[in-house]
């Protein structure tokens, strides 16, 4: 407990998924949330459970694609807090698609939300996180969330691929930048395996409708999907709230422009 305790974090995407386990993770710990979201109904769904829970929350939508929004929510968290101890850029759609079968507007728009939304919420943030820098000894703290697709190849996934191995390389690129300039800005990414949510749920669909697995039975889909990790079990998104609360913590205080996948030993075979 209190782990994060007095920290200020904003995490986007949060209204649903791994972003929620997420935000209420955090407030858990100690932190004040800045709960964001597509969908603002959500956004502000999620921070009244927090509220609830007796934690510290603002919920309000937030459309990463757009730098208008983001000038938003930076005027907000100043105009509030003043400054911003953690950065979680979480938000992202999955697209599945061959790349016979994609569109270049899927494409653009995968990488749009995945990559570029990244970029704006790093970039519009920046001077909020310096100021935390600037006053914590183990800095402020940008977590990005990548994917084991980020690390490795996946069937029928070129443009979620493509993005999340964008956003691993742009975690490194900013953790150096920041070193170098001596902003005291500690930059990782996550990398998150099968995990249950809403959005996994969708993919499972999309696998038995095109048999990508070798099988359109929805049990067999979801043993198979299983089986793939060593642990044999799919993960929650408790299990990447507990990596991010790490990552946000002064426990990681000399961790940056790394990787922490956690993904039941996907990757590792």
């Amino acid at each position: 407990m209190n782990r994060c305790k007095g920290k200020i974090a904003l995490v986007t995407g949060a209204g649903r998924g791994i972003g929620a386990g997420i935000a209420k993770e955090f407030a858990e710990q100690g932190a004040f949330v800045f709960v964001s979201d597509l969908d603002e109904s959500t956004a502000k769904s999620t921070a009244a459970e927090i509220i609830s829970s007796g934690g510290a929350a603002l919920g309000f939508g937030l459309d990463v694609t757009s730098g208008d929004d983001w000038a938003r929510v930076t005027d907000l968290v100043a105009k509030e807090k003043g400054r911003l101890d953690i950065l979680v850029n979480n938000a992202g759609i999955e697209t599945i698609a061959t790349i016979a079968d994609i569109t270049y507007e899927q494409w653009r728009r995968t990488q749009d939300i995945n990559v570029d939304g990244v970029f704006r919420g790093i970039k519009s943030c920046l001077d909020l996180l310096k100021v935390s820098g600037a006053d914590t000894p183990s800095g402020a703290s940008i977590i990005n969330l990548s994917s084991i697709a980020g690390l490795v190849g996946v069937t029928d996934q070129v443009a979620y691929n493509t993005s999340k191995g964008a956003v691993r390389i742009m975690t490194k690129a900013m953790a150096i930048e920041f070193a170098a300039h001596g902003y005291n800005i500690r930059v990782n990414s996550i990398h998150p395996g099968v995990i249950g949510t809403a959005m996994m749920d969708e993919v499972y669909e999309t696998w038995q409708k095109n048999n990508t697995v070798g099988t359109q039975n929805m049990d067999e889909v979801k043993e198979i999907v299983v089986n793939m990790h060593p642990l044999k079990r799919i993960g929650s998104p408790k299990d990447i709230a507990m990596g991010a609360v790490y990552l946000g913590s002064d426990e990681s205080g000399f961790v940056t422009g790394a990787e922490l996948v956690i993904d039941g030993g996907w990757v590792a075979q």
